[in-house]
């Protein structure tokens, strides 16, 4: 650790480092995105009350967005991944009579 001397006084301010500021994706938003919609407030396409939660799936769709328009991935369903959007599994057989040995 330097001191801070009349020859060197920013050694003082050097030893301190503030954490920096991470601008808010909600600042950085391009204006007709996803993330822009996600900071508004839930909506069909984005239900989750989380506000991080809703910021994470926006970002993905931007991002699929992006990489649809340059050739170099799928388009996915706007309710990927949704509860509602999840088929639901096949029934479980039920218990067989016999003992299991």
């Amino acid at each position: 650790m330097t001191q801070s001397t009349p020859e060197n006084p920013s050694a003082a301010s050097a030893d301190i480092s503030a954490p920096a500021a991470s601008p808010s994706p909600c600042a950085d938003a391009a204006p007709g995105s996803h993330v822009e919609a996600a900071c508004e407030g839930p909506s069909a396409d984005n239900p989750s009350l989380s506000i991080k939660k809703r910021i994470k799936r926006a970002q993905f769709f931007d991002q699929r967005e992006q990489l649809v328009a340059a050739g170099m991935a799928v388009a996915v369903e706007a309710d990927a991944g949704l509860p509602d959007a999840l088929v639901e599994p096949a029934e479980p057989e039920p218990p067989s009579d016999s003992p299991i040995r």
